[in-house]
This record gives structure tokens, sequence and C-alpha cells, in this order.
């Protein structure tokens, strides 16, 4: 078993070889576990990954199957338009030590932390959603945007969020000029208001 799985919901086929590669040159003791449908797959069926195909899906529902279909102690909740820096698991166990929960990476982008490692024991014993359902990462009424707000801010709540400054996971997004805008980022868009008014709507579960 590896010490962290990484879950990535492909939607760029072009993206993720050379996430692969980042991750490859500067982790160890991993495993990345890809969930995607049709070229997605195809893209990534030839990579060192253990493949989850399956018809398609929000981000939300791709990291929880990602997680279900995993065993190790930690898991990265990623994406496709991410760069691993060196050190960043080791940054994150740092933060991670004393709070047994959720950290999140510096992406160079949002200072909130969008993107995140969490323990297994932390998801299993209280998940990770206002829902408190043990096993469950992320709440699946999101589309996409403001899920990581959920997750961020039910984790803080409890006393078990950290932020490590120096794990470096660059975010290569529209938003900062590090990617084209594309199909992915205007389905994210278009759901922004949506997510939002899940997000209102479930605030009270934590606050």
């Amino acid at each position: 078993m590896a010490q962290v799985a990484i879950v990535i919901p492909l939607m760029r086929p072009h993206r993720i070889k050379p996430v692969v590669d980042s991750i490859a040159e500067t982790t160890e003791d991993y495993r990345i576990v890809v969930v995607a449908t049709g070229k997605c797959a195809d893209a990534a069926r030839d990579l060192p990954v253990m493949l989850v195909e399956d018809e398609g899906g929000t981000y939300p529902v791709r990291i929880n199957k990602g997680f279900a279909a995993t065993d190790e102690r930690y898991v990265m909740l990623a994406a496709d338009d991410l760069r691993f820096y060196p050190g960043w698991f080791e940054a994150v166990m740092r933060a991670m030590e004393p709070i047994d929960g959720v950290v999140a990476v510096n992406d160079l982008h949002n200072p909130a932390g969008v993107h995140f490692a969490t323990s297994r024991t932390y998801v299993d014993t209280f998940g990770g959603t206002g829902d408190n359902i043990p096993g469950v990462v992320l709440c699946e009424q999101y589309t996409h945007c403001w899920c990581d707000d959920e997750f961020r801010n039910v984790a803080g709540h409890r006393g078990r969020f950290a932020y490590a400054n120096d794990a470096i996971v660059e975010h290569l997004h529209v938003g900062n000029h590090k990617a084209p805008d594309d199909a992915v980022y205007q389905m994210g868009a278009a759901a922004m208001s949506h997510d939002l008014a899940v997000y209102t709507s479930r605030q009270h579960l934590w606050q």
C-alpha cells in the first residue's frame, strides 16, 4: 500500500501525462487514481495509474469514487490542471501531524486553499461534509464550485484544518492566466450561481 493516493477526476485528456510526470518527479510512495470516461479514460490507460472508469460525473462525485476505490492512509484531492513541486507531500505531513484532518496546499492562486490532502481516518470517522456522513469526502449536491469551501470550513469548524504554505501544488488555471479558457472552465463558471446557492443553504450545518 502506498502512503498517499492522488485522486484525479480527468476532464482534459491532454493534461494527464503532465500531471503524472510532475507527481513522479516530486513524490515518493504514491498511487495515482484517475476517474474518467471515454477519451479521458483512453488517455490514462497506458500510464502508471489506477483507472476508475465511470459514465461521467461531477468533481465531487468523482472524488468520492476515487476515495472509495483506495485504501491509502492519506488522499490528495487533485485535478488535471495541477503541477506538483518537490517537497509538497513532506510539507503536507508536517501540517497534518497535529490535526489528522484536512491540509490545504499552496496552489499559487487562491490563498484560501482549494486543493487538499486528507487523512482516511478523518473522512471515515466524521465525513468531510456538513452532513457528517462517514466515508463521504465531498457533498455531491454541488456541480463543481463551493464543494471545496464546505470541505475546508467543516474541517475548520472541527479544529481539523491546516494550510501548508510550503506545500506547493500549482493550479494552472485560466483565472491566473496559466491555462486557456476551455469547456471545462466554462462549465464550472456556468454552475457558480447554483453551487453558491447550495453552499448558502448548507452553511447552517457547520456554523
